[in-house]
């Protein structure tokens, strides 16, 4: 038995359990609101009523879940139990038809912010319709590594972009009543040995790279968050004082739930005085004679129980779930409109990465083969985020063979009749990449494409000059090793049921691909600084890495993580520092060409500017095209990355339409955070203002000179 294969195996078994954990549910709909039995009182705040009518014993029963996913009720008082699931990408184990949407990331390269609102009311939605109160998302960890199992559940590298995507996810959710917990804080930028592993960070780095996100989430109305399995700079963040005490609570003012991840207690003591306010899925750390013990010991006071389940009601009274059914009948999954909705997001989503000789679009009337590993099947990502199809969507390589497409056995390039094949016909598309085993929560993935589908590559790129890769994974891959070869790379990430008919409309040009890299495409692993202390075996799965010392300290040491780039990660670094890399963050080619002319800067006030830019679709084809704005300090005090994202807009136009796009810059835009004033600063003096196609593709540039606001 070899290695690979072993652990191949292992991490289909580890797939299977966490989907036999959520055997589909179809629990009776409540569609009665909660009848709260309280007495009467001048207390304006129900959640406060609440907590004061009371029990100890009914308070600590509300420190913990029940049936995996469930927050228990108080029949005595009217309190119904309140229901949660996983999010994002869709409502995952239940029996109904929901919308499955596009990986996170392959929403995040959409840049469309007006999609991403839509994309969070559909789940809103269909959250009322199951009755559903707590969303369990979105992820905005920052993609430190490209290797992290779960970088598809999250926005990218960029934490302006993260911040921004979920704001806007959160706000379509927000508008029914409906909690969204934005998850894991902090640091939990990786999946190897999740539960061992110490997030070893600067004060400055976390600041600037990795807070601003869940911060943005709050900002959006988001009132829940949840912590991750790591440690951070020594302390789990389930028990973290400094996180969740002096910055959560302190500094942001948050006054909402803070739940575990599933499993992710390490003590009762650190947890209950210092840490999350419910432990999911049941009780371990937050029993009933644990609490009471802690209580004794004088560890912690009723009030502080008090404090703990005043946030879960606060969040309850915030969202309304006191005064709505807990299920609308009104609501509806799996309808039409929103079926559009995660069609157009699996069409907005992908990014042409390369087009020699205008390789694509194709043509209908020519003679296609089709394979890679991912022809065949709907990949997806594994872990809490995979969705239970109630049918079987149709795959790429099935509507293919509708259009007369011929399909290639799996080792197609050992045998003559298919080499034959590839070499007669016009194009081959090869559909590469990952799925729900190789990317998933509880490990990392690898860097290079499986073996069978890197011989493909090179076997019909030999073949046929119109050789076309789609490349379908969490994050970055290995592509330098067969990139030059091909005429055209499609990369997509994971697109959910819509795949097949997305992919179509894009290869057939019945749409412009309009994506934008959320991430760096590095032409060599150790090419990120980050991957230069990284564990070497991250790819490498064992049972006791996987099941042992889980949630156990004593079981197995905890191996620091050190975050030794500092600031040097993803854009930031490669712009900064470099080397060049293979494609660049918000990189993206489209079926047309657009011309940035006409820039305008006025200022507004002091320390506040209007950009204007014309953008004008000078091609043939109609398409969107992101405009990004970067800005890049002239005059450093301290060291800086040399540019960062600062805004972007997507704009859709007809060819050789031209439209006016706007962007407002004000004194946050220019911040970093200040280690002496232990705050964000905006330093006085000059900063370039650049708006591009990308990072690297910046079209127009205009300097101004920052002054302080006078107090």
């Amino acid at each position: 038995m070899s290695v690979r294969w072993f652990q191949k195996a292992l991490k289909q078994v580890i797939q299977m359990r966490m989907i036999e954990l959520l055997a589909s549910r179809s629990f009776g709909l409540d569609h009665e609101p909660m009848q709260l039995q309280l007495p009467q009182s001048k207390e304006k705040s129900v959640a406060k009523r609440l907590v004061s009518a009371m029990t100890l014993d009914e308070k600590i029963s509300l420190l913990s879940g029940r049936d995996e996913f469930c927050i228990p009720g108080i029949e005595r008082l009217g309190l119904k139990p309140v229901w949660s699931s996983d999010a994002t990408m869709g409502l995952r184990g239940w029996k109904a038809p929901v919308i499955d949407f596009p990986a996170a990331v392959a929403l995040a390269a959409t840049f469309d912010d007006n999609l991403m609102t839509r994309v969070g009311r559909v789940m809103g939605c269909e959250c009322r319709a199951l009755g559903i109160g707590i969303l369990l998302g979105p992820g905005v960890n920052i993609a430190r590594v490209p290797v992290c199992g779960r970088n598809f559940e999250y926005f990218g590298e960029d934490p302006y972009l993260a911040g921004e995507m979920a704001g806007r996810y959160i706000s379509g959710v927000r508008e029914y009543p409906v909690i969204t917990t934005v998850k894991h804080f902090a640091c939990n930028n990786s999946e190897f040995d999740r539960h061992k592993s110490d997030s070893v960070v600067d004060e400055r780095t976390l600041r600037e790279l990795y807070l601003p996100a869940f911060k943005r989430a709050l900002e959006a109305g988001s009132l829940g968050i949840m912590t991750s399995y790591n440690q951070v700079n020594g302390t789990y963040a389930s028990e973290h004082p400094y996180l969740i005490g002096s910055i959560l609570r302190g500094e942001w003012g948050f006054d909402g739930l803070v739940v575990s991840d599933w499993n992710s207690l390490y003590s009762t003591d650190g947890a209950l005085k210092d840490g999350v306010d419910l432990e999911m899925p049941q009780a371990r750390y937050f029993t009933k004679e644990r609490v009471l013990d802690a209580l004794a010991r004088k560890v912690v006071t009723e009030q502080d129980i008090d404090t703990k389940v005043l946030h879960l009601l606060t969040s309850y009274e915030k969202a309304g779930l006191f005064v709505v059914p807990m299920a609308d009948p009104a609501c509806q999954v799996g309808t039409r409109e929103n079926r559009d909705a995660a069609l157009d997001a699996a069409i907005g989503a992908p990014v042409l990465l390369q087009n020699k000789a205008q390789a694509l679009p194709l043509s209908p009337s020519l003679n296609l083969c089709i394979g890679g590993s991912n022809a065949y099947t709907v990949a997806q990502g594994g872990g809490s985020s995979m969705v239970q199809w109630e049918t079987k969507p149709q795959t790429f390589a099935s509507l293919m063979q509708e259009k007369g497409a011929f399909l290639l056995p799996k080792r197609w390039f050992s045998q003559k009749r298919c080499k034959q094949r590839v070499s007669s016909c016009d194009a081959v598309v090869l559909v590469v990449g990952f799925g729900h085993t190789e990317e998933s929560e509880a490990y990392d993935r690898p860097w290079t494409l499986n073996r069978a589908d890197l011989k493909a590559i090179e076997a019909a790129a030999r073949l046929n000059k119109r050789t076309i890769v789609v490349v379908q994974s969490g994050s970055a891959v290995e592509m330098e090793s067969w990139h030059d070869q091909v005429a055209a790379i499609l990369y997509t990430s994971f697109l959910g049921s819509s795949t097949a008919q997305a992919l179509k409309s894009l290869l057939y040009g019945e749409v412009s691909p309009s994506g934008k890299l959320p991430f760096t495409q590095a032409r060599r692993l150790s090419d990120y600084r980050s991957m230069r202390a990284y564990p070497r075996d991250f790819d490498t799965v064992t049972v006791d890495r996987i099941k042992k010392g889980q949630g156990d300290p004593k079981v197995r040491e905890v191996e620091k993580l050190c975050y030794t780039e500092a600031l040097m990660v993803g854009n930031r670094q490669f712009d900064t520092e470099g080397p060049e890399p293979l494609y660049c963050f918000g990189f993206g080619l489209s079926y047309t060409t657009f011309s940035y002319t006409d820039l305008q800067v006025n200022e507004l006030s002091q320390g506040m500017w209007q950009l204007t830019v014309k953008l004008t679709n000078t091609g043939n084809f109609p398409a969107s095209e992101v405009a990004q704005l970067y800005i890049q300090p002239l005059q450093p005090a301290v060291f800086r990355p040399a540019q960062e994202l600062k805004g972007y807009r997507k704009v859709f136009l007809q060819p050789q339409e031209a439209r006016e796009v706007f962007f407002t810059v004000e004194a946050t835009a220019f911040e970093r955070w200040d280690l002496n004033a232990w705050k964000f600063v905006s330093d006085k003096g000059l900063y370039e203002l650049r708006i591009g196609s990308s990072s690297r593709d910046i079209r127009l540039k205009c300097v101004v000179d920052y002054k302080k606001r006078k107090s």
